[in-house]
Formats: structure tokens, C-alpha cells, sequence
């Protein structure tokens, strides 16, 4: 086990690996600059490597007017007493509550509630936390504690949506746990979504299309760190103040690593809004976001930050975290609460050191856990996990570890349906390429693989149009090659054109649609036509209008012809059909048809 410094970190063994690189690329820039130069705050900061893990840790001595980012005092007294100001509570309701916390603030900086060792974090970023094995999670625990003698232990911020075995073997190494804050999650997949939801994020995707804004990658507009720092500050100081600040120089350090990716929303040269993210195992997080508040509201550039920053994770198949506030917004969006833990270790500490990790406990597991669960349960269907500090940690809800992956078992099944649809053909490819293009239309926010699905299946549906009218052609060139031939052999009885024969194996539609085209050869066209399917005997007669005129209809003849093979006509004038149960009737339905039209038009074959 050893430790690093801002002199010493580029010799830490970082891996290479693109998740290594990753860490490098943001933590190297805080180390040398150190945390004062990006977030205003002030903390030691060394690397600790354990085994093939490196992880960052932020030693406080006192409280030296830190954000939460660093500092346990701003987390607990400063933010709530700037949070109560945000909150539907009555003048003297808000006062009490803030001058309740000045109180016990007092006595939490009496116990040197900030002088704590901060492990695994990384101020801004969430869920970055390893899943480290009980041994050495002890490891840790008993180094720090004989390094560090006078400084509690705590790993900041853990959920347990996506990190419950580590809040479970903290526990069983004798952490205890204080209520943070509470986070949003929104899950990529296996969540019933109302119809409102559905709609709510078709109306937010919208807004982009007719805002005229361009999303543009950071990387690609030099220089635009001061603007983005401007933006961060007007919606997370000034309109909201209970945010970290954030300078330039974070936003530049973003822009040339790789941790966390920018993206701005640009018109007509100007930014108005930008959000970053970044993309821990199955869940993306946004650690920062801005937008111009003079810009009008109807522009929607809230719901529209929010709907891109929502597709970055749908798209990828991955989980969301949105994180606390516009409760009522998110909720409206399909997302859903889930609580966030401090773990602290304090057994080596002097009693009166202990005393104010005990009235921290007092604070954030009796009231505000309690305040957040009341507030949340005026907002959300749904509150999970909100009771109190569980016995056992579990996800609230389905992890989004479980939903990425039934995600992608539900794809990898569904690619495999497509390859076996590519290998159909006819009506049969028809039917599947429409049961497995229903199966993907009914997720609203497809992710890439999807999108890849959705292009072969209208590739397949392409072929199956283009097989379809193959087949049409190919129908309608036989069909006039049988009519021809029929034409060529067919009767004249005065001026009219007889056609009668039996055609073999052959469906009723073909034998009506080669009936209607051989009365197509003649003004004077007269057709009866039989055929079997299925042990059953078809017959199809046609006449053209000028022989109907003359008193010659289709129906009269299957009514002479129909009888021989037990059927009854049907049809008008001019095209008649009949099915019957006696196919070897059908000679004979054709000779008395044939004798009926002889009779009629007149003269002898």
C-alpha cells in the first residue's frame, strides 16, 4: 500500500487500460493543481494504491470554509440551511430549522466534524467508487487509521442503486452511516412507463428540433471554458446556491481529458447551454451543467439539457442518474428517488471526537432523512428506501446493472431473431419482419444496437417489398402468357371470342384475375374457366359488357354449370364464381357452360 502526492503522482502505476487513462486525465490536472484552482476549496490530496486499484483520497485537518465537495460541514449545515430557503416552509418554520442547524453546527466544529480522510473521492464525479473486497476494505481501514490517527475515516456518497455490496461489507467492517442526500435514477429498460411519461420526453425532444440550436462537442470550440464557467455559475450559484463552484480551469481540464465529455448548445456562434457527462459501469451522470438564464423560458432550454443529457444514456443502453431537485420535472420524465450514504469509520477516535459523528448521525437520520422522505412523498408514486438506515442494503428498485443487462439479453435475442428472418422468405418474412418491427417500436428511447436492429428490418422489409412485386411481375407475365395461349385456342361463335377450359391446380383468384384479363382481349369475350385447390372445385365465368348487353351474363352461366360439381353461383353480370365439393364435376360443368354459350350466342363450335 502506498501513497502518492501532486510531486509523485505521474509514477503511480496507472493502468492501461481506457478506464486507467480516464482516471489519469482527471486526476493528475486536480492533484498538480490542486483542488483551490478548479472548485475554490481547499484540501491534502494523495493517491492510494491497493493491490491494482488507485484511489483518491482528500485529508481535511479543520473546517476551512470548504464546499461538500470537501468538506462534511458544508454537506450537512451549509447547504441545508441554504436549502431550507428553497422550501414552502413558513418564515418562523425556516427560521427555527436554520438556526437549529447554526446550533448544532457550533457543536459539530467543537468535535472537528471536517477533519476526516475522504476516501475514493472524486470531487464533481459519482459512482466511481471500486467494488472492493472485505480484506481490503480492513487493509484500508487500518492504514489510514495508524497513518492518520486523529482523522475519521469516511467513503463519501454511496448508493445503493449501484454500489450495495460495498455499503454491505463497510458494515460488516464496522462503518457506520449518515443519510447524505438523495439522487434520481432512471433506468434504461424492464420499467413500465405511462402514457404521460412517454409523452412528456416526446414533447422535451421536440424542443430541439425547432429551437435552431446545434449541439456541438466541446473539443470542437477553442476557448469556450470561461463561457461555460459563466453558465455553470448563473444556474448552480445564482439561481440555485447550494452548488459547488466550478472555475475555468475545471471546465479546461474537461475538455483536454477524457473522464468527462462537454457538449454546448450553439446559435448563431453564441453558447447557451452546455452539459457534461461522464459514464461509470451501466450508469452516465452529468457532474456538471449550465444554461443562460436570459435566454426566454419558452425556449425550453431546462427540458431540452435535460431530454439530450437523458438520450446521451437511453442511446447507449444505460442508466441515468439526474441527480436531486426539479423533483416534480424528473418525476414527470420516468425517473425515480434513491437515497445516498455517508460510511464512516470513528473507532480510533477519542470519545468527544465520536460525540459529533453521533449528533451527525442525530441530524441526518432522524430529521433529514425524515424531511426528504415527507417532500419526496408529495411529489413521486413511488418513495423506496426513504425508512431509515436498512439492516441489509439493496437497489430500492431494479439495479441499473440488472436493467443494462436484460436490456442487452433482450437485444442479443432479438439480433438473433433478425438473422433468422434474414433467411425467410414470402409471406413468412413478411410476418416476422412486422412482429419484430413491433417489438422494437415499443421502446421510445432505442439504444444504438437497437437503431442498428430497426436499419436491418427495414432492409428486410425493403427486400420483402421488392420479392413482392418480383412476384407480381412474374404472375402477371405468366397469367398473360396462359392468356394467350387460352386466345389462341379459344372458339369464335359469330363475333364473340369463347374461352373454356380447365386449368388444373389453381387458385380462385388466379383463375378470376385470368378471366377479367382474357376479357380484356376483345370486345366480345366470353370465359369459363375451372380449376381445383385444396380438393375442391373452383369455377370463374366472365363476359364483356357488350355481351351482356346482348343477354349473355356470367352468373347465368355458372348457374347452368355450377350444379356439376355441387356448388351455387355467386357474382354479377359480368364475372361470376362458384365453389364446389365435386372436383371431378368440373368436365362436366365446363360442357354444360360450353353448350349454354353455344346456345346463346349461336351456331355450333
Amino acid at each position: 500500500m502506498k501513497l502518492y502526492d501532486a510531486s509523485t503522482i505521474d509514477a503511480a502505476p496507472w493502468p492501461d487500460t481506457e478506464e486507467g487513462r480516464k482516471a489519469r486525465g482527471f486526476l493528475v490536472p486536480l492533484f498538480q493543481r490542486g483542488p483551490q484552482a478548479l472548485f475554490g476549496d481547499r484540501s491534502t490530496l494523495r493517491l492510494l494504491s491497493v493491490d491494482d486499484l488507485l484511489i483518491p483520497l482528500s485529508i481535511n485537518d479543520a473546517d476551512q470554509g470548504n464546499s461538500y465537495f470537501f468538506s462534511l460541514f458544508a454537506r450537512y449545515i451549509t447547504s441545508q440551511r441554504a436549502a431550507i430557503a428553497t422550501l414552502d416552509w413558513s418564515p418562523a418554520l425556516a427560521s427555527g430549522a436554520s438556526s437549529a442547524l447554526l446550533g448544532l453546527g457550533a457543536l459539530l466544529k467543537a468535535t472537528q466534524i471536517d477533519r476526516c480522510i475522504q476516501v475514493d473521492n472524486w470531487p464533481s464525479l459519482r459512482n466511481m467508487a471500486p467494488p472492493l473486497g472485505a480484506g481490503q476494505i480492513r487493509r484500508i481501514t487500518d492504514f489510514l487509521a495508524a497513518r492518520y490517527p486523529e482523522h475519521a475515516i469516511v467513503f463519501p456518497a454511496l448508493s445503493p442503486a449501484t454500489h450495495a455490496p460495498l455499503l454491505n461489507r463497510l458494515k460488516e467492517e464496522g462503518y457506520a452511516f449518515t443519510y447524505m442526500s438523495y439522487t434520481r435514477m432512471l433506468l434504461p429498460y424492464g420499467v413500465e412507463l405511462s402514457r404521460k411519461v412517454r409523452e412528456n420526453r416526446r414533447r422535451d425532444a421536440r424542443l430541439l428540433e425547432a429551437s435552431g440550436y446545434e449541439v456541438v462537442d466541446g473539443r470542437d470550440m477553442p476557448g469556450c471554458a470561461p463561457r461555460l464557467a459563466e453558465l455553470y455559475q448563473m444556474l448552480n450559484r445564482e439561481k440555485y446556491r447550494t452548488n459547488p463552484p466550478m472555475s475555468p480551469a475545471f471546465f479546461e481540464a474537461c475538455l483536454r481529458g477524457e473522464m468527462v465529455r462537454l457538449r454546448l448548445l450553439v446559435k448563431d456562434g453564441r453558447i447557451d447551454t452546455f452539459y457534461g457527462f461522464m459514464v461509470k459501469g451501466d450508469v452516465l451522470y452529468s457532474p456538471a451543467a449550465g444554461y443562460d438564464l436570459a435566454r426566454p423560458q419558452e425556449v425550453g432550454l431546462y427540458r431540452i439539457l435535460n431530454s439530450l443529457l437523458m438520450q446521451e444514456a437511453l442511446e447507449r443502453g444505460i442508466a441515468i442518474e439526474t441527480g436531486g431537485g426539479a423533483d416534480g420535472f424528473k418525476a414527470l420524465r420516468g425517473d425515480r428517488p434513491v437515497p445516498r450514504y455517508n460510511a464512516f469509520y470513528v473507532r480510533h477516535l477519542p470519545s468527544r471526537r465520536r460525540l459529533g459523528w453521533r449528533l451527525l448521525q442525530r441530524l441526518a437520520n432522524d430529521v433529514l432523512l425524515k424531511v426528504t422522505r415527507g417532500i419526496l412523498r408529495g411529489i413521486d408514486e413511488a418513495v423506496v428506501g426513504f425508512d431509515g438506515i436498512p439492516e441489509t442494503f439493496a437497489p430500492p428498485f431494479m439495479s441499473p446493472g440488472e436493467s443494462a443487462e436484460r436490456l442487452r439479453r433482450d437485444l442479443d435475442a432479438l439480433e438473433r431473431e433478425v438473422d433468422a428472418a434474414s433467411a425467410l422468405e414470402g409471406s413468412a418474412l413478411a410476418d416476422r419482419v412486422s412482429a419484430l418491427t413491433r417489438s422494437l417500436e415499443e421502446w421510445a428511447c432505442p439504444p444504438r444496437r437497437a437503431v442498428a436492429l430497426r436499419q436491418r428490418l427495414e432492409g428486410l422489409s425493403r427486400r420483402r417489398d421488392e420479392e413482392k412485386r418480383s412476384r407480381r411481375a412474374s404472375t402477371r407475365a405468366q397469367r398473360a402468357t396462359v392468356a394467350r395461349q387460352l386466345l389462341e385456342g379459344a372458339t369464335r361463335l359469330g363475333d364473340a371470342t369463347v374461352v373454356v377450359h380447365h386449368l388444373g391446380e389453381i387458385s380462385r383468384q388466379q383463375l378470376r384475375a385470368l378471366a377479367e384479363q382474357l376479357c380484356k382481349a376483345g370486345a366480345c369475350t366470353a370465359v369459363a374457366l375451372a380449376g381445383t385447390a385444396g380438393g375442391t372445385a373452383t369455377l370463374v365465368a366472365a363476359a364483356t359488357r357488350g355481351l351482356v348487353e346482348r343477354g349473355v351474363e356470367a352468373s347465368q352461366v355458372l348457374a347452368q354449370a355450377a350444379p356439376a360439381v355441387e356448388g351455387s353461383a355467386e357474382g354479377g353480370p359480368e364475372v361470376a364464381w362458384a365453389d364446389g365439393s365435386r372436383p371431378e364435376g368440373a368436365a362436366a360443368a365446363l360442357e354444360a357452360a360450353r353448350r349454354y354459350l353455344e346456345a346463346r350466342l349461336g351456331g355450333a363450335a
